[in-house]
């Protein structure tokens, strides 16, 4: 995983959905709540988080604004 200088939220997540090393995710919201799931489609100013764990048949709307970090498991 690596940082890109202009990287954005949307940039990020694309990339990391373009990655067959990445698994699920945990996106850590500002409120301080995270969701656990895998990258789903990816529109302009929002992503699909799906499979959320712990929840079954839930996928969750995430507006990047809320996204305070993006956690990553990757495999070797």
């Amino acid at each position: 995983m690596d940082l890109v200088p202009d990287d954005d939220v949307r940039s990020f997540l694309e990339r990391l959905a373009a990655d067959p090393r990445v698994g699920r995710i945990m996106v850590r919201l500002t409120d301080g709540t995270h969701l656990t799931g895998t990258i789903g489609p990816i529109g302009n100013r929002a992503v699909i988080l799906k499979a959320l764990g712990g929840r079954a048949f839930y996928d969750a709307y995430v507006r990047f604004e809320a996204v305070a970090t993006i956690e990553v498991q990757t495999r070797a």
